[in-house]
């Protein structure tokens, strides 16, 4: 039901103040110059209401994208648990914002965003290289985050318009791995780089799946030996992950923990350190197109051919979803067939 509030200016200026809402909603109010022209606003308002249609608050309407994001950046996301997104995160609300800031969140429909989608989708960047969809998807996916937050805790908006916009085709996954003769050539350079802690890094990233900042971060404490297992903290995802060992990496580890100290971290470096040792290595051996990632690619790669299912190398890679290792199905299902074969030859004759 609307109600309706009779004002009088300091000049004598009358007013009438209009106030609907639904269903323990948010208040929507205007403002107008003759009775008649708000009760006929409260009437249209609540027919959108009541026919279940999108009516944009008044908080929304005085509220733009650019205060939505400023909010978020400053209140919302420092609290988030993804504390290693936060950079990549305001990165891209800050393009958003620069992009599209001074619209009014009333203003910002699924058709807008995709108008801007389209647009990154066919503009070069200043690389001269036009985004990819992956690119494309976590600037919505940024964008989604922030205005999810409007709808739910700022009551700035009534529904997020993000999830009405089709995404952009994901890429294709990189799927660079090291051959055996690769291999035996790169960690022959590590060996004689050096940097003493660079051939036992590269060897647990190759053991392990772990990312480059997963293993410069890495603990003695957070390393068993005796269990073989070593727990990466505070992950991508946000998350602890547990991965166990072989053989030949608890060997590497334990010659290197040997007359080093057995608390703090396993490699003493900064993610800076690592670099530069780790190209001139990766440039001896001839590997000019191959990046530190690649090993962990590697690693996952050689679990799959090793007959490791995708849900075994999701769990150890830290992966939440199986899409992500569906890369390495092809070289997984390979080695299946050759466990098949070899089963049919024994009991099936």
């Amino acid at each position: 039901m609307a109600t309706f509030e009779k004002r009088v200016g300091t000049t004598g200026k009358t007013t009438w103040r209009v106030r609907v809402r639904r269903q323990g909603g948010p208040w929507l109010t205007k403002s107008f110059p003759r009775k008649t022209d708000a009760e006929t606003w409260a009437r249209g308002i609540e027919h959108q209401l009541d026919s279940g249609e999108h009516v944009a608050s008044s908080e929304a309407r005085k509220r733009t994208l650019g205060d939505a994001i400023d909010r978020y950046l400053s209140v919302t996301l420092p609290q988030s648990k993804h504390q290693k997104n936060i950079k990549e995160q305001t990165r891209l609300l800050n393009w958003r914002k620069a992009e599209m800031g001074p619209r009014a969140l009333v203003s910002i429909k699924p058709s807008t965003i995709a108008e801007v989608r389209d647009r990154l989708a066919t503009t070069p960047n200043r690389f001269g290289k036009v985004l990819t969809g992956s690119t494309i998807n976590r600037r919505i996916t940024a964008l989604s985050a922030c205005l999810t937050v409007c709808v739910k805790e700022y009551g700035w908006l009534q529904k997020n318009p993000v999830p009405n916009v089709t995404r952009m085709p994901d890429s294709k996954g990189r799927e660079r791995f090291l051959s055996g003769d690769e291999r035996k050539a790169l960690l022959a350079e590590c060996d004689a780089s050096p940097c003493s802690a660079l051939a036992p890094l590269v060897k647990l990233a190759l053991a392990t799946g772990a990312r480059k900042g997963e293993l410069v971060g890495l603990l003695w404490s957070n390393v068993d030996l005796e269990r073989r297992v070593v727990r990466f903290v505070d992950t991508k995802n946000g998350e602890n992950r547990t991965v166990p060992l072989a053989v030949t990496a608890v060997q590497v580890l334990t010659e290197w923990k040997n007359g080093r100290p057995t608390a703090g971290p396993v490699f003493p470096l900064t993610v800076h350190d690592v670099n530069i040792p780790w190209r001139a290595a990766r440039d001896a051996a001839g590997l000019n197109d191959f990046r530190f990632h690649d090993l962990r690619h590697s690693a996952a790669s050689y679990l799959a051919m090793s007959g490791a299912s995708l849900m075994d190398i999701a769990a150890i890679l830290g992966h939440k979803t199986l899409a992500m290792v569906k890369r390495y199905s092809h070289l997984s299902e390979q080695h299946t067939t050759a466990a098949v074969d070899r089963m049919a030859s024994q009991f099936l004759k």
